[in-house]
């Protein structure tokens, strides 16, 4: 009978044994997927973050060619070589037409 008493407590053991080893090993497994886990949040936050900031470069170079074209850009603002508004167009010569005011020299 003391043989059937060992078989049970060597069954226990072996169990115990098993159930450390598998213990250790998804602890091990855990380890490696939080690590890789980490690794691909901290990549796809820099991505973001770069992409980020190429949208908003195109966005701001959208609007500075809008304002270009529409002769409504800042010289102070400008970052890029496009020729400023000098204000000597003949729209701004600041000479009056005398026919939009009257003053007609043939007049009266």
């Amino acid at each position: 009978m003391a043989s059937q008493q060992q078989q049970p407590q060597e069954l226990r053991s072996q169990a115990q044994d098993a159930a450390g080893q598998t213990q250790e090993k998804t602890q091990g497994v855990m380890s490696q997927v939080s690590s890789a886990a980490s690794g691909t949040a901290q990549q796809a936050s820099q991505f973001l973050q770069q992409t980020g900031e190429q949208m908003k470069n195109m966005a701001q170079g959208a609007a500075d060619a809008v304002k270009n074209t529409l002769g409504m850009n800042n010289p102070s603002n400008n970052n890029n070589n496009a020729p400023a508004n000098t204000g000597n167009s003949p729209a701004n010569t600041g000479s009056v037409n005398p026919a939009a005011t009257g003053n007609h020299p043939h007049s009266g």
